[in-house]
């Protein structure tokens, strides 16, 4: 004694197929709306500092005549 075959549901093969093309011209869309990206190519985010954090330390003096004379090298 065989079981009869059990038939699958058509909807898979109709919605999935259809749910696909909708969500390309949806993705579609969404990309020609974006503004253009003119600031892509800046590597270096700056990040301003609130009144808690202590303001960042310049690693070369802005005035190198006031800037102050380096150590000597130990012999």
């Amino acid at each position: 004694m065989s079981e009869p075959e059990k038939k699958g549901s058509p909807w898979p093969w109709i919605l999935v197929p259809i749910a696909a093309v909708g969500i390309f011209f949806v993705l579609r869309e969404c990309r020609q709306s974006l503004p253009p990206a003119d600031h892509a190519g800046s590597a270096e985010v700056t990040v301003p500092s609130g009144p808690d954090a202590p303001a960042p330390a310049d690693p070369k003096p802005a005035d190198p005549e006031n800037a102050p004379a380096p150590a000597p090298a130990p012999q």
